[in-house]
């Protein structure tokens, strides 16, 4: 039998859309993850109140504590893995749409590279894309992980945390932001053509943070400083170098303002 908790967050979300919520779980991605290898037909969220398992990018633990939205999204679409380079901006771009319409001026909210929405240049979301491959490399399914900073945040991030509580002194209910999020996230799905993306990647740059600073790059296996000159339509970051020198990087992260020297 479908709980009341059920009927009341399967109403929020966009029509065809399933959604399973839980009080708390390990990790919503992980549930989603889960439930895509068994066959679960896509189109479904699996939102939790509480994570005890939340988890980030590079194998970073995600703060889960209750108030915020934890959420993961599970689609099969029709593409191939190499088709997928593109999607954290599609992604960024709809949880920046989700925290405009929640009352956050829209020069205030920013896409990070690769996949991070500020405000006010503090980290406020967590996006976590995963996927699964298929025969002769199509995408079986994919999991898009995003959890909303609504009330709670890092007091002790690598890179300034921040709530909308905190940016708008209004508390968001976390049933009002997913049901912005999931029709945020389905528009901008439905919309996604993997192979003519100029104008996404066009919008992501306009609302881009540190574009055309320097900033420091973060890899797994170095640390540099480079000015970011923007993002090509294959999710590359382009860079500039304090020599001159180009590079494109599409694994990292980027922190700063640098000190200049």
């Amino acid at each position: 039998m479908i709980s009341a908790a059920e009927n009341e967050w399967q109403s929020l979300a966009p029509d065809g859309t399933k959604v399973q919520y839980f009080d708390q779980c390990g990790s919503t991605n992980s549930l989603a993850t889960e439930a895509g290898a068994k066959g679960l037909p896509g189109n479904t969220w699996f939102v939790a109140g509480k994570q005890s398992a939340g988890k980030g990018r590079r194998g970073n633990a995600w703060l889960s504590e209750t108030g915020n939205l934890y959420s993961s999204y599970l689609a099969r679409p029709a593409v191939l893995i190499s088709e997928l380079a593109t999607l954290p901006y599609l992604v960024s771009l709809a949880v920046r749409d989700t925290f405009i319409a929640l009352g956050c001026k829209s020069e205030s909210v920013q896409c990070k590279w690769p996949n991070d929405v500020l405000i006010n240049e503090k980290k406020a979301s967590g996006i976590l894309i995963e996927s699964n491959a298929g025969s002769g490399m199509k995408c079986d399914f994919i999991v898009i992980g995003i959890g909303l900073n609504l009330k709670n945040f890092p007091p002790d991030a690598r890179f300034p945390a921040t709530s909308v509580l905190d940016e708008t002194s209004s508390l968001v209910k976390v049933t009002a932001a997913f049901r912005v999020l999931s029709r945020a996230l389905q528009q901008r799905i439905d919309s996604w053509r993997p192979n003519d993306v100029g104008s996404m990647i066009e919008e992501w740059r306009a609302c881009g943070w540190g574009i055309g600073m320097r900033r420091e790059i973060r890899t797994n296996n170095e640390s540099f400083f480079a000015t970011l000159e923007g993002v090509d339509d294959t999710g590359g970051l382009s860079l500039r170098l304090d020599d001159g020198t180009m590079r494109c990087l599409y694994a990292g992260e980027v922190f700063g303002p640098p000190i200049n020297h």
